[in-house]
């Protein structure tokens, strides 16, 4: 710290000796800004290796049992002609640009507080479906036609589905398609809130999809309880806080699953003694280094909850990577359709 503060004060002193005029480049080599500078960048490398290291490490808890990522067939063909606008069209010539390589990610998570009849059941997230105009239409059509391919049990939508009003239509042959056995919850996210959010959420629930707001929405899954709510904060509601508290009895029920769209109400899902959360909103970081991983993410913990699962005593959560961006750029970060099958923890 004292190397930090202590030289940028030594090249000031000396510029001031040289009367506050241009300082050459042999002299600036010489100078102790050349070793601050070698100081900073080595720290900061050092800082962000740190960082990875202790992600990497919160990012694999023992609750994540299993994880395998399968590149979905349902894209094949899909090209360029997806991006419409000269700004989207540019972005997909860059090279390595994973934006329409679409992934399944099967993970098993192991809930701790599981019923044996919730055993197994497999909940498919999808998030951040940012629906512009900028991205063809076919491209929300195909990711629901991967979701119904996967025949899940339940299926999450963590936000930031729509932002532009001429879209709505486009939710007639995407979302409102979506199948599922026990049934099909979703909560907005930021961008929702740039159009008319009232009108989406009822375009989608005219469809059959559950719009989890206003506190707890108590069902039965497999025959067993479980107990939703939804959290949009700081942007939307977050409904009855705080919560009413759910009898458990010896047997630990009902399951408790929260859909948040940031990870950044990972402490209000503790709060809440919630077993399984699920949030969006980070897109993985979208531009993720090798080694180093994602560069910046727009969350309070910088890249901490960039994607993967995390637990906290007995609340598990999982981010997803989202299935698209406004911006349609992504690097070493494909879009992402997670299958989380729910294992019991004993």
């Amino acid at each position: 710290m004292c190397c930090f503060l202590g030289l940028p004060v030594l090249v000031l002193i000396r510029w001031n000796v040289e009367g506050f005029g241009t300082i050459a480049y042999s002299d600036l080599s010489r100078s102790p800004l050349k070793a601050y500078f070698y100081l900073c960048a080595c720290w900061g490398v050092i800082k962000l290796l740190l960082l990875r290291w202790a992600t990497r490490h919160r990012n694999r808890p023992d609750t994540l049992l299993s994880n395998h990522q399968v590149p979905s067939k349902q894209v094949t063909g899909l090209g360029r002609e997806m991006f419409h606008g000269t700004y989207p069209r540019c972005l997909s010539y860059l090279p390595g640009n994973q934006f329409l390589k679409l992934c399944v990610d099967y993970k098993q998570l192991k809930i701790r507080r599981l019923h044996k009849k919730h055993s197994g059941i497999r909940i498919v997230q999808i998030s951040d479906l940012h629906m512009t105009g900028r991205v063809d239409k076919k491209w929300y059509v195909t990711v629901i036609d991967q979701v119904n391919h996967l025949d899940p049990d339940v299926v999450v939508i963590t936000g930031d589905i729509l932002e532009n009003e001429t879209c709505w239509p486009w939710l007639t042959d995407s979302l409102a398609r979506l199948r599922s056995k026990l049934g099909v919850y979703f909560i907005l996210g930021n961008h929702d809130y740039y159009v008319d959010s009232g009108q989406t959420c009822q375009l989608l629930m005219d469809a059959g999809l559950q719009y989890l707001h206003g506190g707890w929405l108590e069902t039965q899954w497999n025959g067993a309880p479980v107990a939703l709510v939804g959290n949009e904060l700081p942007w939307g509601s977050k409904g009855e806080d705080p919560l009413p508290v759910l009898p458990r009895d010896e047997e630990r029920l009902p399951l408790q699953i929260a859909l948040l769209h940031t990870p950044d109400q990972f402490s209000w899902a503790c709060k809440h003694d919630i077993d399984l959360a699920m949030a969006g909103h980070t897109h993985g970081g979208q531009f993720r280094l090798p080694v180093l991983g994602p560069v910046a993410c727009p969350s309070l913990y910088g890249i901490r909850y960039a994607s993967g699962v995390f637990r906290r005593e007995n609340t598990v959560l999982h981010v997803t990577r989202g299935v698209s961006s406004k911006m349609p750029l992504r690097w070493n970060c494909p879009p992402e359709i997670a299958v989380l099958e729910l294992v019991s923890g004993g």
